[in-house]
């Protein structure tokens, strides 16, 4: 499929992306930037009608019923199709302090492999995939530079009063307070949830800085996202955070890229480490399947719990672009094996464009 811009340029293969240099960094960081990423902000919220009272000292007490973080304010969802797709796909932004690596530094944690699932179930969405072994093993890498700080992990409350957080996933900054996520790690019945987003999350904090993290003011996504063509999701952040970093630009998939290993996959998989980033890069699409305006992309890339949410994108000239974000998996048995399928899924298309631009437009 291609979309409204008609057939699109290829991105660069790793081969080309091997003979090119990275980009340095040509700028002093902004005032703004250095500020804003280096310290925390503190974010607590008191029941209505209270305030927070000073003891003596630096001490600040806490009325009964406070927690630490803020609950979410609006969300919603947008019918299929409901969303123009915009006349240019979203680009990308690369602020000139921050240098542009074609390939993420490495560490050495290895990869801990997963038994194939087997079975006739067709299981979508899903926080969790298939490791098919067909391509490099998942690796890890720190998360410094241009697009690897764009990255990071997101930590999800059902119920924002309790301490601890009940689910995770991956989600990338697509805008100067958007990040795209999956849909199926936004809980849309709740009256009462919490998201924070730490970029380029490694051993328990943000690579950019104690400032490199932000909680979620509003979710939008799609009506129908049970679906995995839609199961695709944009958060607003509370602080500008692809202002400082810089944010991923996205694309519409076009079925002339078939075939073609130009694919990475990043995320937060605990069968990895969750505390810190992995990668598998050379990835190919097998086929696409439309639904409206969305599509499934379906891949042997190996993404398993954690890694939902994460950006499958690739670099062009003018910097990376993400296709879709990891959604889950189908299994597909058909009569005598005809038919049968078994393959990792991202969800992408025109939709992904338009819920972008709703995003950046939205929440400038």
């Amino acid at each position: 499929m291609s979309d409204s811009y008609g057939r699109q340029a290829p991105p660069l293969t790793l081969d080309e992306l091997a003979r090119r240099d990275d980009i340095p960094a040509t700028e002093k960081q902004s005032d703004e930037a250095q500020a804003g990423l280096a310290s925390a902000r503190v974010t607590v919220t008191v029941p209505p009608g209270q305030q927070l009272q000073h003891s003596d000292g630096p001490t600040i007490v806490l009325p009964e019923g406070s927690f630490h973080g803020r609950t979410v304010d609006e969300t919603r969802l947008h019918e299929p199709d409901s969303l123009a797709p915009p006349d240019e796909p979203p680009r990308p932004y690369r602020p000139l302090w921050q240098p542009q690596l074609h390939y993420p530094r490495l560490t050495g944690v290895p990869e801990t492999r997963l038994r194939r699932i087997n079975g006739s179930t067709v299981v979508v969405p899903t926080d969790s995939g298939h490791v098919y072994g067909e391509y490099t093993a998942r690796q890890t890498y720190y998360p410094s530079g241009y697009p690897w700080a764009c990255i990071g992990r997101l930590f999800v409350w059902s119920d924002a009063s309790q301490p601890n957080w009940d689910s995770y996933g991956t989600a990338a900054l697509v805008g100067n307070r958007t990040v795209l996520t999956a849909a199926h790690m936004v809980p849309w019945g709740a009256s009462n949830w919490a998201a924070q987003f730490i970029a380029g999350y490694y051993d328990g904090s943000s690579s950019a800085g104690s400032g490199g993290q932000s909680w979620v003011t509003n979710a939008h996504g799609y009506a129908g996202h049970d679906v995995t063509a839609h199961d695709m999701a944009v958060l607003r952040l509370a602080d500008p955070l692809g202002g400082w970093l810089g944010s991923l630009g996205t694309k519409a998939y076009d079925d002339g890229w078939e075939g073609g290993n130009y694919w990475t996959l990043a995320g937060y998989p605990s069968a990895v480490t969750s505390e810190r980033p992995s990668f598998q890069a050379a990835i190919h699409v097998i086929d696409d399947d439309e639904d409206g305006d969305a599509q499934e992309l379906e891949h042997h890339g190996d993404d398993t719990g954690g890694d939902s949410g994460g950006p499958f994108f690739a670099t062009w000239d003018d910097g990376p672009y993400a296709i879709g974000t990891v959604s889950g998996y189908e299994e597909i048995s058909g009569p005598l094996g005809i038919g049968s399928e078994d393959n990792n899924i991202v969800a992408g298309g025109p939709a992904l464009n338009a819920l972008v631009k709703y995003g950046r437009d939205t929440w400038p």
